[in-house]
């Protein structure tokens, strides 16, 4: 599977022409940015890329680059959509603060007072998680990945009381986007409204982001909108616009789709201290509670690790209510970064020097956004020069030999021409788990096939070697897997087990599944 990790060639360079005009303010100090920016994109093959940077209230610079889908001529321009992925997380912080300064809300109310059936393993922290524990990734509970990412349930949050914590409550930094999920029930909780609707009410309105949505039918309503890719078979390719395929309900969490020239006007705000033109969208000292250092981020956990690849200039890092806050070589930077299938985005803050920018890219998990992102912060602020690209570049490669590494071994150990100790019918059925959720095996014109809640994880097995089966997922971009079987004494299998995924089902006592 390993969709993250993923080969890098130069070899292929991609058409990266500038699409959309400049403001006329553009800094001497980037005018030779597009160079720069062609470059990156050619080497970790973005097939677009749009970027907006603000400075001193005014958008100095907003453009595109490239194209919105492999193969096809539409240009990118500062008003194609993107999904930011998890810069979404500020936007439900923020519409949250609204709530805090109208008093309806608190940060450290708890949760069981907005969500009464709320649990958790811990029935301590059930009873004293707050909403600022949930929005600064402090519960103790880490993201739980595939049993979200696997799942095609429109509650997990039922589902978290099974989860085992990973440390104790509040003492370390996990990234958790279930708990996000969670903190955006407050919203219908205490105003009767969706999530959906009250950000648009209460964010996009006021702040004139008349192009951002939060939902499949929205967005299919619009042409000027990215294609998300990825490796697929070891190329770049197109892959499914939507995810989850229930959107609307994870736009909380990772699912907005907005464009260069929105997004400058959610930085404009946040700079101006929740201002902009001319209106207070929000309260200055809910602002300054977002930005203000919530939680310390200890190295040695993976987050710390990849954000110090991502930034590494700074003393310390540290979460605040939906964004990183650092220091960078004596400024407060203020961040956060969005990957989702297919898109890789940055927001950037330095708010003493009155300067922001965002760029969004419609290739998988493209760390040329954080490249870019040194460059302007280099340009505008008059920093040391050094180009970040080549040590994200070396650790790309890094992974990915390691990777290819892990694949070979896995590859080694098949027995061609074997076949599986028990009958195929032996291993169909319903196969279930609290928290992942739930997986069917099926016999289907003599092969087996996987499916799991999300039906982009369907897959063919074949036999590799004894009880275990190599899965080719029918949906490329998450390649393939290994599904191991489990048998009792009496040598039926009782429970499967996928490698890549990392996720664990028990054999359901009910009969077998429909082949």
């Amino acid at each position: 599977m390993r969709r993250w990790l993923w080969l890098l060639c130069l070899c292929a360079p991609l058409a990266v022409a500038a699409t959309s005009p400049q403001p006329a303010a553009t800094p001497t100090a980037l005018k030779g940015l597009d160079p720069y920016v062609q470059q990156v994109m050619r080497d970790w093959h973005v097939p677009g890329l749009a970027i907006a940077v603000v400075k001193d209230g005014k958008v100095v610079l907003a453009r595109g680059y490239g194209v919105r889908e492999l193969g096809k001529p539409g240009k990118v321009d500062a008003d194609t959509l993107f999904d930011i992925a998890s810069n979404s997380k500020a936007f439900t912080a923020a519409a949250l603060s609204t709530l805090v300064a109208s008093g309806k809300l608190k940060w450290d109310t708890p949760v069981v007072d907005e969500l009464p059936h709320f649990e958790l393993q811990s029935p301590y922290v059930t009873q004293n998680l707050t909403l600022r524990d949930l929005l600064t990734h402090r519960s103790g509970y880490c993201d739980p990945g595939a049993a979200w990412y696997t799942s095609d349930d429109a509650d997990i949050i039922q589902r978290m009381r099974w989860q085992k914590p990973d440390y104790a409550f509040r003492t370390t930094f996990c990234y958790n986007n279930v708990q996000y999920l969670m903190a955006s029930r407050f919203i219908p909780a205490v105003t009767g409204q969706s999530w959906n609707a009250y950000v648009a009410a209460h964010l996009f309105q006021p702040l004139g982001m008349t192009r951002t949505v939060t939902s499949n039918a929205a967005l299919d309503a619009s042409t000027d909108v990215a294609a998300p890719h990825g490796m697929v078979d070891g190329k770049p390719a197109a892959i499914h616009r939507y995810w989850p395929h229930n959107m609307d309900i994870f736009a909380a969490v990772g699912g907005i789709w907005s464009s260069a020239n929105d997004m400058s006007h959610w930085l404009q705000m946040l700079l101006a201290d929740g201002r902009y033109d001319g209106k207070t969208v929000l309260d200055p000292k809910t602002v300054h509670a977002m930005e203000t250092p919530q939680m310390l981020i200890q190295p040695g956990n993976d987050v710390g690790d990849e954000i110090r690849a991502w930034m590494p200039g700074a003393h310390f890092y540290t979460y605040g209510l939906g964004l990183f806050v650092q220091d960078e070589h004596g400024h407060t930077m203020i961040w956060h970064a969005g990957d989702i299938d297919g898109m890789a985005s940055a927001v950037v803050l330095v708010p003493d020097a009155n300067l922001g920018m965002v760029v969004l890219t419609n290739m998988n998990q493209a760390n040329a956004r954080f490249a870019i992102v040194a460059r302007v912060l280099q340009d505008m602020l008059d920093l040391p020069r050094h180009d970040l690209e080549p040590a994200l570049l070396a650790q790309a490669r890094k992974e990915r030999a390691e990777a290819d590494a892990m694949e070979k071994k896995l590859a080694d150990t098949h027995v061609r021409g074997t076949k599986p100790p028990l009958p195929l019918a032996d291993y169909t059925g319903d196969y279930k788990d609290k928290l992942d959720g739930h997986a069917r095996v099926t016999l289907e014109h003599g092969h087996l096939v996987l499916r799991l809640g999300n039906p982009d994880f369907t897959g063919d097995l074949e036999p590799w070697h004894g009880n275990t089966l190599h899965v080719t997922w029918r949906y490329r971009f998450y390649g393939d897997d290994y599904a191991t079987f489990d048998v009792d004494a009496l040598g039926k299998p009782v429970k499967v087990s996928l490698l890549e995924t990392g996720v664990h089902f028990q054999r359901a006592p009910a009969h077998a599944a429909s082949p």
